[in-house]
């Protein structure tokens, strides 16, 4: 893509601008799990939290601020790139009369997607773009437009990325614009042996030499990156300050066990009929005909981690079995609620049964 290569051409030439650091979890004022995430096991969702316009710039009088974010990475076996704009409609309301202050932003980048192989590569640019009626009327339209895309099920605007991403592309081919901040990097799964590893936690891009601000005070209070006391203990959430003087780009990686459920709207829809089906007295015709759907569903989706696609077949299955025993006895439940429920003993049976569907999906590239 364009984009991606002028951006990382752009980021060579003015590296001695930048600072880019990962924050430490023991600078970070909540606690998470900072395990570097295993491929097929966990779902991400990186999320531009805040930045800090520095007063150098003339924003919204004669300049508009674009936040452009491109995160690619492998999904249903293809690659993939999310684009997202952040368009001044979005960012004036709260920056107008705040300049060089801390603005809190907590933009999605990307929806909950699961991480199932491959990298997962990020680059954005704080640009500034000469402001004119008809160069503002395109960055509200891409910038609406970007919003479709970070939704719960990614799948189903998947086609709405290529075009949105070539229109920010044109977006920034035209009239006068200039980088002022960047970042890019690419992370890998666990054990990759280098210090990129895809993990939940903050990272920042700043608008300045490295020599000029100090790591070790750096840190996490309230989403918002401060200057605090050095060390391991929590003294900094007392007596850490917004970070001043300078632009700066606050990210976060968000990790996730489970998948928002209810999202999968196609997989919800049939469980939700072979339920209603079971009520009805044809417990048979759910095992044999909605049943094999919705495991073709699942083990099709790209939108499931290759860990969750057995377990979910087996809760449902397990349920929709004891709901087909009792009957009435057992009231109807959510996909969310089934994936709730604890997983229940797999035997020989049901092992080779996961075993044969799995090796089915892989030779279709699932």
């Amino acid at each position: 893509m364009r984009f991606i290569q002028s951006l990382s051409e752009t980021f060579s030439r003015e590296a001695p601008k930048y600072k880019t650091l990962s924050l430490p979890k023991h600078r970070v004022d909540v606690d998470y799990d900072e395990k570097p995430i295993i491929a097929g096991e966990a779902y991400c969702r990186i999320w531009l939290v805040e930045m800090r316009l520095a007063k150098d710039v003339e924003w919204f009088k004669q300049r508009y601020s674009v936040v452009h974010a491109a995160v690619r990475f492998n999904h249903g076996g293809k690659s993939v790139i999310i684009p997202y704009l952040a368009a001044p409609g979005q960012l004036e309301k709260s920056i107008a009369d705040n300049l060089d202050k801390v603005i809190q932003c907590n933009y999605p980048l990307t929806s909950l997607f699961p991480f199932n192989d491959g990298l997962v590569e990020l680059q954005t640019g704080l640009f500034s773009i000469a402001n004119n009626d008809s160069i503002g009327k395109f960055i509200k339209t891409m910038g609406r437009f970007s919003e479709l895309l970070p939704v719960p099920e990614l799948s189903s605007v998947i086609k709405l990325a290529e075009p949105v991403y070539r229109g920010i592309e044109d977006l920034l081919d035209i009239g006068d614009r200039r980088l002022e901040l960047g970042y890019q990097q690419t992370f890998s799964e666990a054990d990759g042996g280098g210090s990129n590893s895809l993990k939940a936690g903050y990272f920042a891009a700043i608008l300045a030499q490295d020599n000029k601000i100090n790591s070790d005070n750096l840190c996490i209070v309230n989403d918002s990156l401060c200057f605090g006391s050095p060390g391991t203990t929590k003294t900094f959430e007392r007596d850490g300050k917004p970070l001043e003087g300078y632009s700066y780009m606050l990210f976060r990686i968000e990790k996730r066990k489970q998948q928002d459920w209810e999202s999968l709207k196609t997989i919800k829809e049939l469980v939700t009929k072979a339920q209603d089906t079971i009520l009805l007295g044809q417990y048979d015709n759910v095992k044999q005909f909605i049943l094999p759907a919705i495991q073709s569903e699942i083990y099709n989706s790209s939108d499931i981690t290759k860990a969750d696609r057995p377990h979910m077949i087996v809760k449902i299955k397990d349920f929709l079995q004891e709901l087909g025993l009792q009957g009435v006895k057992v009231q109807k439940r959510s996909l969310y609620s089934i994936m709730q429920r604890p997983l229940p003993p797999i035997d020989a049976v049901t092992e080779a049964e996961l075993a044969s569907l799995e090796q089915l999906f892989q030779q279709n590239g699932q």
